[in-house]
């Protein structure tokens, strides 16, 4: 027979138990209704601790945690077809991206001289970039060292520098150094969104330029009620088969997958407008397409499928119209700034 100061032993060790499984595969601590409910089948001996391993899994919540990834190996623009739509919207053709479109646009100012580029993961911009022959001489940095290690392996003699660093703290680059910043899609992962941009204007030259390619959608993709309804509506209007069978609003607990996805993706612009003067700047739309396609574009891929052919031009046309008439939000913006003065000063 067990006696009470036994019991309370065993509880506490049933309640850490438990209270582990949640933050392994829940990513966040027991709930008092799991933790009592579970503890109380474990001291019971109704079920095991496997069972309460399987029970959890199964649960919807880790379901959609597993199926989260806004760094999926599907991105929207990986079809030509959303490509060439963000291209047209960016740059007026198409076929010109904004890479290639800068050679044209801001011609007077390259070959840059000294250009960073934050968060460059892989570093496939920056490698483009320099085959482009944007920039004479490029830094580039991370916040993982394991990507930091791909981009070395692949930039050959490429003249490019890397480094690790977090976007929420560049104390050690140095300020008035270079021509061009380079964002593409990371400020929307900058939990201080301020200091960052604020930070990012002083690193330029006074004449220097930013360049952003980002989501500015609502902070974690929480779409209001009218705006999934609208998603929910397009969508029905092409076959089932190539329907998201994701929520068109991710459920919130998935972000503790990717704690800074979009976090204050809401406030790119007005913080960027803050300290930048804007010289060319373009809405690339998204709010129809992006979330419909979102993981969800391999059933588009068949360039001889002509159902998904039309299914995909018809998502392109209506985002165009329901962003154009201001039904839906812009959700991917393109834009250029030079440092105010007063923030360069």
């Amino acid at each position: 027979m067990i006696d009470d100061e036994n019991i309370d032993g065993l509880e506490k060790k049933y309640r850490e138990i438990v209270d582990n499984l949640y933050r392994e595969l829940l990513l966040r601590p027991a709930d008092k209704i799991g933790l009592d409910y579970f503890t109380a089948l474990l001291m019971n001996k109704t079920t095991t601790i496997e069972d309460v391993r399987k029970l959890v899994l199964d649960s919807e919540e880790v379901k959609n945690i597993q199926s989260f990834s806004h760094y999926s190996v599907q991105y929207w623009n990986d079809l030509d077809e959303v490509e060439h739509y963000m291209n047209k919207l960016c740059t007026g053709d198409p076929k010109v991206n904004w890479m290639m479109d800068t050679k044209k646009r801001f011609k007077q100012y390259l070959p840059f001289g000294e250009v960073l580029v934050v968060g460059c993961g892989n570093g496939w911009v920056e490698r483009e970039l320099s085959d482009l022959e944007i920039g004479l001489h490029f830094d580039a940095f991370d916040i993982s060292e394991e990507y930091i290690q791909i981009a070395k392996k692949e930039k050959g003699d490429r003249p490019i520098n890397y480094f690790v660093a977090d976007i929420n703290n560049m104390e050690n680059i140095e300020n008035k150094k270079y021509d061009a910043v380079i964002n593409y899609a990371i400020l929307h992962h900058a939990v201080e969104i301020e200091y960052a941009i604020k930070k990012i204007a002083n690193v330029l030259k006074p004449n220097g330029l930013m360049f952003n390619l980002e989501y500015v959608g609502p902070a974690r993709n929480q779409y209001t009620d009218e705006h999934v309804s609208i998603m929910k509506e397009v969508m029905s209007r092409i076959p089932e088969r190539l329907q998201s069978k994701y929520p068109l609003r991710p459920p919130i607990e998935n972000f503790r997958v990717e704690p800074t996805e979009a976090i204050h993706s809401d406030l790119v612009r007005s913080t960027f407008e803050k300290y930048f003067d804007i010289v060319y700047q373009r809405d690339l739309n998204g709010g129809i397409a992006y979330q419909i396609l979102w993981n969800n574009v391999k059933g588009f891929m068949d360039k001889f499928d002509t159902e998904a052919y039309s299914a995909l031009k018809m998502l392109l046309e209506t985002d165009n119209d329901l962003t154009q008439s201001k039904r839906v939000p812009v959700l991917f913006w393109y834009g250029v700034g030079r440092p105010k003065l007063e923030t360069n000063d």
